[in-house]
């Protein structure tokens, strides 16, 4: 698959997820999306250099961060993108969901 076509079927499923964590009432915020290639941040070959990642936040319910109960909400949400064909979980990094690309997630 073309990597354009990738990063549509990316953009889809993360359409998709935050219309689930609308219906779950999560409050959450967009965190970083794409980095420009020399971004020293992160793996060398990150799935955020290409356009295939986005970090969410998860807020309380009183806009505090990180959400009190923010793990459990982390697996339903990786859970959810498992479902739809995003790449899987990294421990980790949580707030992380991507598309895998050369065998980077």
């Amino acid at each position: 698959m073309s990597l354009g076509k990738e990063r549509r079927s990316f953009s889809r499923r993360i359409a998709l997820l935050y219309h689930y964590l609308e219906f779950l009432g999560i409050d959450y915020a967009k965190d970083q999306g794409k980095r420009c290639k020399e971004c020293p941040v992160g793996h060398t070959r990150s799935t955020h250099k290409v356009g295939l990642a986005e970090d969410i936040l998860f807020y309380g319910p009183n806009g505090e961060y990180p959400h009190p109960d923010a793990h459990n909400l982390y697996v339903k949400a990786h859970d959810f993108w498992d479902v739809i064909g995003g790449a899987p979980r990294i421990e980790n990094d949580l707030n992380h969901f991507s598309n895998e690309w050369n065998g980077v997630r």
